[in-house]
């Protein structure tokens, strides 16, 4: 046998990273907001109890306990129902899976919903998540709190890039494995279900996204947007259409009013400044964009929001 081990040939993994953004187990009991909601992250859910309808760029979807759903990063979701009885309960897991700029799953083509799978496998996709939660929720409470970014504390702040020390990275290195772990053993349990090879796509469309995400506070133009990938507007727009249903335009309007939303909802700034950090010249624009979509002005919301987070 020849003990020289060596593939030193480039691949199509070379440039693939997976990177733990969030893990949280969620529970609901209403629909209170049924917004757009567009995903920055590729995220995973497991349902463990309960029922919903949501919709995938406006593709519905019934979820049940055992269900396993697949959301690309850049997808667009909103909640159309919870059902009554039992809490909607499940557990997510948000990260970047990408080959380069690529979405992982959605090169692999991973199924939106997958309602079959033995209860077995389920289990140990579970208790596996537990593990790596707990892993995570140490690690972070290595930091102070309020140098530690997340949706809670908003998007427009400047939170420090982290030097990690010697045992942090070594703690962060096998969170790093045990969630490649965890995306492998889901890669394995889907794997009938996905193609031989990954197809291509139109990546085009996410480097827009990625773009009007770094200039909430400036939005690009449709000119800009069409000049960024090198297309013409109208290009732009039907590429745009066949991803999301929707205009690149009411795209960056979808987008704004989310991050709105989760600023309204989860900090304590004031609303003129939310309307500076997204992009609206003055207050009175953004509180009438705000009121248009939402039937509430952004008090209202906020104030709707607090009242329903101490019910």
């Amino acid at each position: 046998m020849n003990n020289f081990m060596e593939f030193s040939n480039q691949s199509s993994l070379d440039h693939a990273n997976i990177n733990i953004r969030w893990l949280k187990e969620w529970k609901l009991t209403d629909v209170h907001h049924r917004h757009l909601f567009i995903f920055p992250y590729t995220a995973f859910w497991i349902v463990l109890s309960g029922t919903a309808t949501i919709e995938l760029n406006h593709a519905p979807y019934a979820l049940k306990p055992g269900d396993i759903v697949s959301i690309p990063s850049k997808s667009a979701q909103s909640w159309k129902e919870v059902g009554h009885g039992e809490p909607f309960c499940y557990l997510s897991l948000a990260c970047e899976a990408t080959i380069g700029v690529i979405d992982l799953i959605r090169s692999y083509r991973f199924p939106h919903v997958v309602s079959d799978m033995p209860l077995g496998e389920i289990d140990g996709l579970v208790a596996d998540w537990r593990s790596l939660a707990d892993e995570y929720n140490d690690f972070i409470q290595l930091f102070d709190d309020k140098d530690v970014k997340s949706m809670e504390k908003g998007f427009g702040e400047h939170f420090p890039m982290f030097m990690l020390n010697t045992d942090q990275t070594i703690r962060h290195l096998r969170i790093r494995a045990k969630g490649t772990l965890w995306v492998q053993q889901l890669f394995q349990t889907l794997q009938p279900r996905l193609p031989d090879y990954p197809v291509d796509f139109d990546n085009r469309v996410f480097e827009v996204c990625d773009y009007v995400e770094q200039r909430l506070h400036e939005p690009p133009t449709l000119d800009e947007m069409a000049a960024l990938v090198s297309l013409s507007k109208e290009q732009l727009r039907t590429l745009f259409q066949a991803t999301y249903g929707i205009s690149p335009v009411k795209y960056v309007r979808h987008v704004r009013l989310q991050r709105a939303r989760d600023l309204l909802m989860l900090t304590s700034y004031p609303v003129k400044e939310i309307a500076r950090m997204i992009g609206y010249p003055d207050q009175h624009h953004f509180s009438r964009a705000f009121q248009q979509a939402e039937r509430l002005s952004p008090q209202g919301y906020r104030k709707r929001f607090l009242q329903g987070s101490k019910g």
